[in-house]
């Protein structure tokens, strides 16, 4: 019987668990989220709110119950960009702790998450040629570039994610488009390298491509979205605007549209949007895995490489 494993990740946006057995396609796979704005509870001092802690404290419970329900013989936990710029992070395991009994494994670098984003969108099954992946989280956005034969050629981790965006520029409205733009513009310009023009695809994982792919598909949020689809940059640029004319309260209405995206969902589009332009890429495919995947499947393919064995 192959060895079963739960991962829970606490984001910037939401915490997300995945148990999967560990084989190379991670088989009867079972996912879980919470939503939980851990970013945008920072304060000036880059403190998380007592009531984010307390959120992400019964996120974290919820998950670990249902990773266990799952059939996971073990569950690990590990963090992201929110918990990497907290001063204040190490309270939040007090929260944890006084509700379930896990502790966290690991803050992860913003080059091992998009490592593991990588691995989640472009080996779970191998994909052939040099692959090109986009992970839009709230507080950061990390490039990869690679194949699945010989690894990574180019990872970056850069300071712009959905939630942190909104703290500097929020887009409610056309004019706020062009601001936005231009933090994001300047940001990917200074943070990532040249990348060669010739791969083979482009993948799109993390919250602003799953909504956007229910906007698109006018799917209920809580219903499974479709794996691989193909998204263009004007249809990106389309629903960018469409969206920035609309009131918090009409976003909410439209079908497809997660609650918890309501805000943020502007800003990760014109993070989107500036990365397809300034890289040149005309479509791109959602998928609907992610860094757990990637943490899983590496797992399974480099056990040698487990870090928090």
């Amino acid at each position: 019987m192959p060895r079963r494993v739960g991962l829970i990740a606490i984001g910037s946006n939401s915490a997300r668990m995945l148990t999967a057995d560990l084989v190379a396609g991670l088989s009867d796979p079972v996912r879980g989220r919470e939503e939980t704005a851990l970013f945008l509870s920072m304060d000036d001092k880059l403190c998380f709110s007592q009531e984010a802690m307390k959120r992400v404290a019964t996120a974290v419970s919820k998950l670990w119950h249902q990773a266990n329900a799952a059939g996971a013989q073990e569950v690990r936990m590990i963090a992201t960009s929110a918990m990497r710029d907290a001063a204040n992070r190490h309270e939040l395991d007090f929260y944890i702790a006084a509700l379930c009994p896990i502790l966290l494994n690991r803050i992860i670098s913003g080059q091992e998450e998009a490592l593991l984003s990588f691995l989640g969108a472009c080996c779970i099954p191998p994909q052939a040629g040099l692959q090109g992946m986009i992970d839009i989280g709230g507080g950061s956005t990390e490039v990869a570039l690679g194949t699945a034969d010989e690894g990574l050629r180019s990872a970056s981790s850069l300071q712009l994610g959905a939630s942190r965006l909104l703290k500097t520029q929020r887009v409610d409205s056309l004019a706020d488009i062009a601001p936005a733009r231009a933090i994001a513009d300047q940001i990917i310009t200074d943070g990532l390298p040249a990348l060669p023009e010739h791969t083979q695809r482009w993948t799109l994982v993390g919250g602003t491509g799953t909504a956007l792919l229910g906007l698109i598909t006018r799917l209920p949020h809580t219903q499974p979205l479709p794996e691989g689809h193909i998204i263009t940059r004007d249809q990106v640029h389309d629903w960018l605007e469409k969206l920035a004319q609309l009131s918090p309260e009409q976003r909410a209405q439209l079908p497809g549209m997660p609650p918890t995206r309501v805000h943020i969902m502007p800003t990760g589009l014109v993070i989107l949007e500036a990365l397809l332009e300034q890289l040149a890429i005309k479509e791109i495919t959602v998928s609907l895995r992610n860094n757990l995947d990637g943490y899983l499947y590496r797992l399974f393919s480099m056990p040698q490489e487990d870090a928090d064995a």
